[in-house]
């Protein structure tokens, strides 16, 4: 007595077209959920060689802030900040600072000790005023200041400028940090050299530490 060959079951056009949008509706749903997952943690050991971005960090007011340096909480943390490229003047005379008072005012032409001090409050209203009126975008690799607990970093406004190059148009800051290439690509030394060209423009309106 001979077998039945039982038929193999036959997939219609229908229900593969029925098994790929069930893939792609749930391929669209990993994505949903990856969307509202938190940021990783920042990291706070060797600076890495991409940029973690912060978006909707905002300025902490703190008595050390000044106009290259700040606090910014993002996410429940809070984050001590130093820009990359500016340095400002100090804006108080403390035990430690007398050099670096008359090495910042030389560079201005030969500011007194009173006279680079106010450029330095100066330059922290200015940064405090666009940290705290505009919102920006925080790019860092989390590249230490010494072992300061402060980590270099970009604040890009929705302009597409940074407050590095806002403070040295307006002749409140020094090219003379530390620099990297930016979040957009753009080379250290290109940058460098269109900074050059607006502290000339600062020191040709007379603005800030260069004024008379």
């Amino acid at each position: 007595m001979s077998r039945r060959r039982r038929r193999r079951p036959r997939f219609k056009a229908w229900s593969w077209l029925a098994f790929f949008l069930l893939v792609a509706a749930g391929v669209q749903g990993l994505r949903e959920v990856q969307k509202n997952l938190p940021l990783p943690e920042p990291r706070t050991g060797k600076a890495t060689k991409v940029f973690e971005v912060m978006y909707g960090a905002r300025v902490v007011d703190d008595h050390n802030n000044d106009g290259d340096s700040f606090r910014v909480e993002h996410q429940g943390k809070v984050h001590v900040l130093r820009l990359y490229f500016a340095d400002c003047p100090e804006k108080q005379r403390n035990a430690y600072n007398e050099e670096r008072l008359k090495e910042q005012g030389r560079y201005f032409g030969g500011l007194s000790e009173p006279r680079t001090l106010a450029v330095g409050q100066q330059a922290h209203a200015f940064a405090h005023q666009w940290l705290t009126q505009r919102p920006f975008t925080v790019y860092t690799k989390w590249q230490g200041v010494f072992d300061s607990g402060r980590h270099y970093a970009f604040i890009v406004f929705p302009d597409g400028e940074d407050l590095s190059a806002k403070l040295v148009r307006e002749g409140l800051a020094r090219i003379h940090t530390t620099g990297t290439t930016l979040p957009d690509g753009r080379s250290a030394d290109r940058y460098e050299g269109e900074l050059r060209l607006l502290e000339e423009e600062a020191r040709t309106a007379r603005r800030g530490g260069w004024a008379p």
